[in-house]
């Protein structure tokens, strides 16, 4: 059995469903994670955890807010040095076999402190450590998102990248890609198809979507606005998962953000995907532009969407299916033999 000290930015549900993922993948070892938010779900799970702060992504209109972002992150900041300390104690304490980052800011610096080596697993540097042809759009964006993960969040000394569109590493020696972690609850659940079409938002903020939809002739099932009474053709339900994945795995095709986590559950269920980046977040555009690119689906960054918009996308979902169909999107089982290699071959400190 070995010990694994596992940092987790805990601003989203997706950070924390990949790191209780892999986790549960490996029953037989000792986690203990790092992180703030979202990541004391874990504590529920059986896993003790260290509160550290973390530098959340705020919105607001379907837009990153950077200004209260870059507010948020200054402040976590600057009292960096007392919690680098406070994890540098649990290094020592814990004595970890290997330390891992899911986008997790203090846990790499505590390790490089520790003259250890930190693993990254997340998404997010796919922007900056793998190799591709940079769309001409949200330039601004992509330099503060691209910046932000190169010089605060690239700390780590080797960094294993999920992703469902493959891209081919810069450097090989310290970066591999690998097909997106699909949490247990998901693989539970069989794809199916009914009538519906799921819709999920990350951020609440983007009524302009809703209008468009009423006039549309299918049902779209609403998650991420809460409960509500039903509209028309729209029904507005309360956060589940069982719920949610049931309708997930059963809908005709997903309207969502950009988040990869949700896109890659749809995927895995075979769903084409209709993609509404929130402004600002490259990470989420970058993902809406290359499932475009691959006949996953479409998107649309513009403001106000249209109906047109959604007939098109309709007309299309057979060759979207089709070219889904050749993929698969779980990255499970390569992930852990990666990690077990690496515990393995770790230098006796």
């Amino acid at each position: 059995m070995a010990r694994i000290l596992y940092g987790v930015m805990g601003d989203s549900r997706g950070h924390v469903s990949r790191a209780l993922t892999v986790a549960q993948e490996m029953p037989h070892h000792a986690f203990m994670f790092v992180g703030g938010g979202r990541v004391h779900d874990l504590e529920a799970e059986g896993y003790p955890v260290l509160d550290v702060p973390m530098a959340s992504t705020l919105y607001r209109n379907n837009r990153v807010d950077l200004a209260a972002t870059a507010a948020n992150a200054v402040r976590v900041f600057l009292g960096g040095r007392k919690v680098v300390e406070v994890v540098r104690g649990t290094i020592r304490t814990f004595d970890p076999h290997l330390i891992v980052t899911d986008y997790e800011y203090f846990t790499p610096l505590a390790a490089r402190a520790e003259g250890r080596p930190c693993v990254s697993i997340d998404h997010q540097h796919i922007l900056t450590h793998c190799l591709y042809a940079a769309p001409s759009l949200e330039r601004f964006s992509r330099l503060i998102t691209c910046g932000s993960v190169q010089y605060l969040y690239s700390n780590a000394s080797m960094f294993l990248i999920v992703s469902f569109f493959d891209l081919p590493p810069l450097d090989p020696e310290t970066t591999r890609v690998f097909a997106p972690v699909i949490r247990r609850a998901v693989r539970q659940h069989v794809p199916a198809n009914a009538d519906h079409v799921l819709v999920y938002q990350t951020s609440p903020t983007f009524h302009r979507l809703f209008p468009v939809l009423e006039q549309a002739g299918s049902r779209f099932t609403v998650y991420g606005l809460g409960a509500r009474d039903s509209h028309r053709n729209l029904v507005f339900k309360a956060p589940a998962t069982e719920g949610f994945l049931q309708d997930l795995a059963s809908c005709r095709y997903v309207i969502t953000n950009g988040g990869h986590n949700v896109i890659s559950e749809a995927l895995y269920f075979k769903k084409p995907v209709l993609s509404f980046p929130i402004a600002n977040a490259y990470e989420q555009f970058l993902n809406a532009y290359f499932l475009a690119r691959r006949g996953y689906g479409d998107f649309s960054v513009a403001k106000t969407p249209s109906l047109s918009l959604l007939e098109s996308f309709e007309s299309r979902l057979d060759a979207f299916r089709t070219n889904i169909g050749r993929e698969s999107f779980v990255g499970n089982c390569e992930i852990v033999e990666a990690l077990e290699s690496l515990i393995a071959n770790a230098p006796k400190l």
